[in-house]
């Protein structure tokens, strides 16, 4: 599944939603692990503040810090081209 069929999230980030891309972020990067190793140690310390986020029931600041790390691995799909799509 791609970013692109996500949908776009307006007003505040509910439980649900934060907790479905956190999940699918996790998942993706553990398939990344097997492709390019430094790429998911890289992505593992946001994607536990995440949690971390998620946890304390700041869906907001979860949701963000998601976006981040979006971005980090649309950008190592750039270097590593061998990386699962996301």
């Amino acid at each position: 599944m791609s970013m692109g069929a996500w949908p776009a999230i307006t007003g505040e980030p509910g439980r649900e939603q934060v907790a479905a891309l956190l999940q699918h972020t996790y998942q993706w990067t553990r398939a990344a692990a097997q492709a390019a190793p430094p790429v998911a140690q890289q992505l593992a310390p946001a994607l536990t503040v995440a949690a971390q986020l998620y946890e304390a029931r700041q869906y907001r600041a979860a949701m963000s810090q998601l976006a981040g790390v979006v971005t980090q691995v649309h950008q190592a799909r750039r270097t590593y081209p061998a990386l699962p799509g996301l």
